[in-house]
């Protein structure tokens, strides 16, 4: 069996379309959250996720534009996060606007005798806490992954790629599919193949996603730090 893992798109369809030329035929796409805001696509990406008839939870950006709460982002990014989700609102569609308050914030997801639970950040807090990242101890580790009944459990939200074992659970994130921020700027993904999951990393023309920045309907500094964010991959 061969799963395509994916987290924080972004509404970035170039970098989404890039991974499924590489990887080809997978039995199924399953993504951790944070489908649109702050890239200049988020109909796009929803429509492949429909398409593809990806499985799907809802993160904290999706939350902000579907419910117009705050994203509760990093300080570094929460006023561009605030301005690209109203954006990003008069954007979509009603069915796409539909989509997107339909996602479940946590769910367990089962394929050939395999279980896996979904969440955006982590089990006990599905949409806002930033403690489950690579540097997290095993203490830490193993309390926020207390009560998880699954083979595997994905996760995103940091945008920091992440493969640790707690027990017999594996705590996969597959990084950020469209705005990594680890200083690598390609895309991140993952994939499990029959027992094995392996990190990868992608580079793909980021110049048509450069180009669409350019024209968004913002004021100019807006743009200038979106662009930045793109190039450089830190916040």
């Amino acid at each position: 069996m061969r799963l395509l893992l994916l987290s924080d798109i972004h509404a970035n369809p170039w970098a989404l379309e890039a991974i499924e030329r590489r990887v080809g035929p997978v039995d199924a796409v399953l993504v951790a959250g944070d489908v649109v805001n702050y890239g200049p696509e988020p109909g796009a990406v929803l429509d492949w996720l429909t398409s593809r008839r990806a499985v799907a939870v809802r993160g904290n950006h999706d939350q902000a534009v579907a419910f117009r709460q705050d994203p509760k982002a990093a300080p570094a990014k929460a006023r561009l996060a605030r301005t690209l989700a109203e954006w990003t609102r008069q954007r979509l569609t009603a069915s796409q606007m539909a989509l997107l308050r339909s996602l479940p914030v946590q769910l367990t997801w089962e394929l050939s005798g395999v279980r896996v639970a979904m969440v955006h950040a982590t089990p006990s807090d599905p949409l806002y806490d930033y403690r489950l990242r690579p540097d997290a101890d095993r203490p830490l580790l193993a309390a926020l992954c207390a009560g998880v009944k699954a083979d595997l459990l994905l996760v995103g939200h940091t945008h920091l790629p992440l493969v640790r074992r707690v027990g017999e659970l594996v705590v996969i994130n597959p990084g950020s599919v469209g705005q990594p921020l680890d200083g690598d700027p390609r895309t991140a993904f993952a994939l499990w193949e029959d027992g094995e999951v392996r990190l990868c990393r992608l580079e793909y023309d980021r110049t048509p996603l450069l180009a669409a920045l350019e024209r968004l309907p913002l004021e100019e500094h807006v743009c200038h730090e979106l662009r930045r964010l793109y190039l450089e991959a830190r916040l």
